[in-house]
């Protein structure tokens, strides 16, 4: 098992585990360790602006640990400075997977770009809800976003991503919505879509990224816990759009269309 599977390996886990811990905000609250085994598929574009698509699936660890200041819950892995029912300010990692962009026809001997993993501080504002598992709240995150096993990793740029958020309980099942938009850095778009003179061709012009508004989104993701005969398990879903119509970048010709979609499961055996 080579470098580069292990940290999709681990961005897997960060990304599917978070959405899996959302039916835990009210679960085993007395617990404050669970740990599991599963799997998780993802399947979505090279980067925002591509129309090619891959898929990545492979087994993930689950752990949920639930202490006082550091936390793996709802929001994936996060740590807790100052909560209360009405706000929140808490620093968390997020994460977004990319095999194999290496084969995206309009980056032909282009770099190569990574998974990401996103580090940074948010606050949070409860607006509906007796507290942050139920209702409306908005989250106010900036962070700072690293590229892993690419040709050119390391950190790339920040992102500032305001959304808001909704919680609710569908029968057995935990239903959270988000709706958002995104500013970025003009290095972490650079990443993405500029073209260097080197890397010029006749359909490949010279570009240069701006930073800036950086699009809108909207996410939708499912999750339940089962118990069956003493056996416990947790199946999560979710599906997100982007949109880059109104950016500067996506003039570049390596954007192809404005709307991305990107998507995954995992399913999750908790053995303790």
């Amino acid at each position: 098992m080579n470098l580069h599977y292990l940290w999709k390996l681990a961005v897997t886990s960060i990304l599917l585990t978070g959405i899996c811990n959302i039916s835990n905000a009210q679960d085993d609250t007395d617990k404050k360790w669970e740990l599991g085994l599963g799997i998780g598929a993802v399947t979505g574009p090279d980067y925002r602006g591509s129309d090619e698509y891959r898929s990545f699936i492979s087994p993930i660890p689950y752990v949920v640990y639930r202490g006082k200041i550091i936390r793996s819950d709802r929001e994936g892995i996060r740590g807790n400075f100052l909560r209360t029912d009405q706000y929140e300010f808490t620093f968390s990692a997020s994460a977004a997977i990319t095999p194999d962009t290496d084969k995206n026809e309009l980056r032909e001997d282009m770099p190569e770009l990574g998974s990401t993993l996103e580090l940074g501080p948010s606050f949070n504002i409860n607006l509906t809800g007796a507290d942050f598992s139920h209702g409306w709240h908005l989250q106010i995150p900036w962070r700072a976003v690293f590229a892993i096993e690419a040709d050119e990793s390391g950190y790339i740029g920040s992102a500032f991503q305001p959304q808001f958020v909704y919680r609710t309980r569908l029968s057995d099942w935990t239903f959270t919505y988000r709706a958002g938009v995104m500013f970025a850095s003009d290095d972490y778009h650079d990443y993405y879509y500029n073209v260097k003179q080197e890397y010029v061709t006749e359909a490949r012009p010279y570009f240069d990224a701006d930073g800036g508004y950086s699009g809108w989104n909207n996410q939708m993701a499912l999750s339940r816990s089962f118990n069956h005969s003493g056996i416990k398990t947790r199946l999560a879903l979710f599906i997100r759009y982007d949109n880059i119509s109104g950016t500067d970048f996506n003039k570049s010709s390596l954007v192809s269309t404005d709307h991305s979609y990107r998507g995954g499961f995992a399913f999750i055996w908790v053995i303790k």
